[in-house]
């Protein structure tokens, strides 16, 4: 069984349904179970949980281990952190929105980027899959 539960603690708008989907896609691919939650959150908000991390800075996205059996955790994203990514990198906010929360969950799964090259670059390539899958799923049910 999937559930994703998703809150906006921040004023931007997001859309709900949207994350529903994508923590539902991610996890059929992936072949897991389990529920979590996805957290939008302001960029002060988003600075505190960064101090877990020893980080004094906001980030875009975190994840937290679950701990629970079924549960597999909780990611935090900061819309305002993304939609600066976003325009660094030249992509647009809803897809830049989409991969950190792909990658929050790939993290939530036992993925890791930051110990060893060979993980981050298999997690990476996962991610992209798992972005342009979505976008080009999205587009067919649209």
């Amino acid at each position: 069984m999937r559930k994703c539960e998703v809150f906006n603690a921040q004023k931007m708008n997001v859309d709900f349904e949207l994350f529903k989907k994508l923590c539902n896609f991610v996890l059929e691919k992936e072949k897991k179970d389990g529920n979590l939650n996805i957290i939008f959150v302001g960029i002060d908000e988003m600075s505190k949980y960064n101090l877990y991390r020893g980080k004094e800075e906001p980030t875009d996205v975190l994840s937290f281990e679950g701990g629970m059996p079924n549960f597999l955790g909780e990611i935090y994203i900061c819309p305002q952190y993304v939609q600066e990514n976003a325009e660094y990198f030249g992509v647009s906010f809803q897809e830049e929105l989409i991969r950190v929360c792909v990658h929050g969950i790939l993290h939530l799964l036992g993925y890791d980027h930051e110990k060893d090259e060979g993980e981050a670059k298999k997690m990476f390539e996962v991610q992209e899959r798992y972005v342009a899958d979505f976008s080009s799923f999205l587009d067919k049910s649209s």
